[in-house]
């Protein structure tokens, strides 16, 4: 993918998630978070500080929309951290090797797989840290399940009407 259709696409999700997806209320068990589609559509090649970089900005800018304390910079920091090794841990060397952003999402088992663990270990570290305590370890366990479930379902949305429509 060149640059002008990553931007496009990192518009459209950071637009999608301030404007439309902020503005969703479904209750309090619910965070749906789609702008992390824009961390999984990065370049393979993509690593180190300038990754983690632009995990925290992009974190940082919905901190601000959303008006919270750096929990989605600290998350959305974690995701662009671990990118590398999920990467590896989901596919083997030679598909590492041809995949270019959103090029390399054709397989979608591998997507949803990679994504879905993405999202998990996203929500983990966005809810924990939203929440900050132990104490009510169920609620909150719940309340990281079905925010996966949730921004996987939206993030599939995005993957279907977005990218595989805009790769014909």
């Amino acid at each position: 993918m060149n640059n002008i259709n990553y931007l496009i696409h990192l518009l459209i999700l950071s637009l999608l998630q301030i404007v439309i997806v902020d503005n969703i209320h479904l209750g309090s068990y619910f965070y749906l978070n789609i702008y992390i589609l824009a961390i999984f559509l990065l370049p393979y090649k993509l690593k180190g500080v300038p990754l983690l970089l632009f995990g925290f900005l992009l974190g940082l800018l919905m901190d601000f929309a959303d008006n919270t304390v750096g929990i989605h910079a600290a998350a959305s920091t974690f995701v662009a951290y671990i990118r590398p090794r999920l990467l590896q841990l989901t596919s083997t060397r030679e598909e590492l090797e041809d995949a270019h952003g959103v090029q390399g999402l054709t397989d979608f088992r591998w997507f949803l797989k990679y994504s879905f663990m993405s999202t998990l270990l996203f929500n983990v570290v966005l809810i924990f840290a939203e929440a900050f305590t132990f104490r009510d370890i169920l609620i909150t366990m719940i309340r990281i399940i079905l925010s996966t479930f949730i921004s996987m379902l939206f993030m599939l949305l995005y993957y279907f009407i977005g990218i595989k429509r805009a790769q014909k």
